[in-house]
C-alpha cells in the first residue's frame, strides 16, 4: 500500500511540477496558448494511444478520466486556462530488466514523430513534447508500475472532469480506491 501511495504521490508531484510556473522568473502571468477542449481531447487520446501502441509486445492498460486543473497567476487568481491531462496506467508487469528497453522504445517512437525529447537524468522517466505543444511523460514507479501522462493547455472549462468519469472503472484496491498496480504478466515484459 505504501509503495502504491508513494508512486501516486511521485506522479502527482511530476504533473504538478510541470503545471507550475513557467521558466525561472516567470510570475505565471504569461499567456500560454490554449486549445479548444475537443481538439485537446483528441490530441491527448492520440498521444497516449500512440505511446502505448509503440510498445512491443503490446501491454494491457487502464485509462483514468480526463482531468482539468485550473491555472492561477502569481496573485493566486485564475488566469482563464487549465491543464488538461489524461493518465494511462500500464497494468502489465514490467520487470527491472525490461524497463530501459521500454523507455528506449518510447524515445525512438517519439523522435520518429518529430517530438522534442526532454533530457532527464532519471532512468525511470522519459518525456517529450509534440510540435503543437502537447506533452507526454512516462514514469516508472518504485515497484515497476508505469504511468503515461499526456497534457496540454486549454481554456478553463469550469469543471475538473469535462468529459465525465473514466471510460471504464479503474481496478479497485482493497481500500476501495483505484488500484493501478500492474497485475498481468507477459513473457516479453515481466
Amino acid at each position: 500500500m505504501r509503495l502504491r501511495v508513494a508512486g501516486a504521490v511521485a506522479v502527482l508531484a511530476l504533473v504538478l511540477g510541470a503545471a507550475g510556473c513557467g521558466p525561472s522568473g516567470d510570475d505565471g502571468t504569461a499567456r500560454r496558448p490554449a486549445v479548444a477542449l475537443d481538439v485537446a481531447r483528441g490530441r491527448l487520446q492520440t498521444m497516449v494511444d500512440g505511446t502505448t501502441g509503440a510498445l512491443t509486445p503490446a501491454v494491457r492498460y487502464a485509462d483514468d478520466a480526463f482531468r482539468a486543473v485550473p491555472h492561477e497567476n502569481a496573485a493566486r487568481d485564475p488566469d482563464g486556462t487549465a491543464q488538461l491531462t489524461l493518465r494511462r496506467y500500464v497494468l502489465t508487469r514490467i520487470s527491472a530488466a525490461h524497463q530501459p528497453r521500454l523507455l528506449e522504445q518510447l524515445r525512438t517512437y517519439w523522435k520518429g514523430l518529430g517530438y522534442t525529447l526532454h533530457d532527464t537524468d532519471s532512468p525511470y522517466e522519459a518525456s517529450a513534447a509534440a510540435p503543437d505543444g502537447t506533452g507526454v511523460t512516462v514514469t516508472i514507479g518504485v515497484p515497476g508500475n508505469v504511468t503515461v501522462v499526456a497534457d496540454t493547455w486549454i481554456a478553463d472549462p469550469g469543471t475538473t472532469a469535462p468529459f465525465g468519469p473514466a471510460p471504464s472503472p479503474l481496478p479497485t484496491g482493497a481500500d476501495g480506491g483505484p488500484d493501478t498496480m500492474p497485475t498481468f504478466d507477459d513473457p516479453g515484459w515481466s
